[in-house]
């Protein structure tokens, strides 16, 4: 039995940390009452500029403003810095024409959504996700073919340094045309910020770090997952004052959701709470890709979606897979589907307001991305409108 005092220590401990991340997550999100009309929208892709449309939330339109170079080509992934006055990018394309390399971006943002390039270092091959961490002095990227996660320091001016740290994994798993070799497919923080996991999708396994005060990572024990996962991305379940840390992973291959718990920061003897398909009934997995999950800030739904890789499958069989969230035990259930409105469905992204009235989701194999209006007491979408852009990978609202 503990005695009061080491009660009194370890309770005042966790309700420090969850102040800490009550702060750090307002700091971050800044979500609006309601929405403006006008809204600013970012998508990048196999093109090599960004494009910057704005979205009317009244009409339900886009309208295309300019295309940007200031991100690198072949933008695979965006984030804002926590103060939203930067925005970040992984490029696909060989960092300065070398072999094997990519790049990460950094640029200042215009009162106008223009960005001025501050500068970019180079990443290991096809980097596929990048994160500012929650204090913003640390980004991390995630390198598919690099099947790496290497580290940078971000200067309050947004300047990236150099390489930090890197780290290369190896491994492979069950589904040889896929895990042939480890594939590093995100990174992720946890809310306080001393956690980074990252998915590896060809080894079945998510690779774990600590971060110490100055933002150095070191490694803990890999979580292992159901072996023919094909671990994609993962999403933080709300922290709760006197609970353990939880997570939910989207497994790319399984096509399945698991929700994760870890006992400690270092990601010893996880434990798996549950495990649900991401398809309707009947469907195929085999023809299927899972792809990407999204909570509510509200915490009351999740979504997922499903690409139909089957070349004879039909359009609507591309789907958001729609979960309720019970806020006690972070069970999910399912209570729908809803058609992305094209192929190949990747990203998604709420609106910057507490509602989540919008969501974006790029339609890569249709060159399309998609908006759908949100039932925020239901959770039911209802695409509004579309824009065409060439393979689009990642689209997110400007906060």
């Amino acid at each position: 039995m503990f005695s009061m005092a080491i009660r009194k220590t370890l309770l005042l401990s966790t309700l420090a940390w969850f102040a800490n991340w009550c702060q750090l997550s307002s700091a971050a999100i800044k979500l609006l009452d309601t929405l403006p009309q006008t809204l600013q929208v970012y998508i990048g892709g196999e093109t090599k500029d960004l494009k910057l449309f704005t979205f009317d939330t009244v009409q339900n339109t886009f309208a295309m403003i300019k295309t940007i170079d200031a991100l690198g080509p072949n933008a695979s992934w965006l984030d804002f810095d926590q103060s939203n006055k930067f925005i970040l990018s992984t490029s696909a394309a060989n960092f300065e024409k070398k072999e094997k390399t990519g790049g990460v971006f950094s640029a200042l943002i215009g009162p106008d959504g223009s960005l001025q390039n501050i500068n970019s270092a180079p990443t290991p091959e096809a980097p596929v996700s990048l994160e500012v961490s929650p204090d913003g002095k640390l980004v991390a990227v995630a390198a598919f073919n690099g099947a790496s996660l290497t580290t940078y320091r971000l200067g309050d001016d947004g300047k990236l340094s150099l390489p930090v740290q890197n780290f290369t994994f190896t491994g492979q798993g069950p589904v040889t045309a896929r895990q042939a070799a480890a594939s590093a497919h995100q990174v992720k923080f946890d809310p306080s910020g001393k956690l980074l996991l990252v998915p590896d999708l060809g080894s079945d396994r998510i690779r774990s770090f600590s971060l110490d005060r100055v933002g150095n990572l070191k490694r803990n024990s890999d979580i292992a997952v159901k072996a023919g996962c094909g671990p994609r991305h993962v999403a933080f379940a709300p922290p709760k004052p006197a609970g353990p840390l939880r997570f939910y992973l989207i497994c790319e291959l399984s096509n399945e959701l698991a929700l994760i718990e870890l006992p400690d920061a270092r990601a010893k003897a996880a434990s798996l709470i549950q495990t649900i398909t991401t398809l309707p009934k009947g469907a195929d997995p085999k023809t299927f890709n899972a792809a990407e999950l999204l909570l509510t800030p509200d915490g009351k739904f999740l979504y997922a979606t499903n690409r139909q890789i089957d070349p004879a499958g039909r359009p609507d069989d591309n789907t958001f897979a729609i979960f309720s969230r019970n806020e006690a035990t972070d069970i999910l259930t399912p209570i729908g589907f809803a058609p992305t409105g094209g192929k190949g469905p990747r990203h998604c992204a709420f609106t910057p307001d507490k509602a989540a009235s919008f969501m974006l989701v790029t339609n890569r194999d249709s060159n399309l991305v998609t908006a759908h209006r949100r039932n925020e007491t239901t959770g039911a979408l209802n695409q509004v409108g579309a824009a065409p852009a060439q393979a689009p990978s990642v689209a997110l609202f400007r906060v």
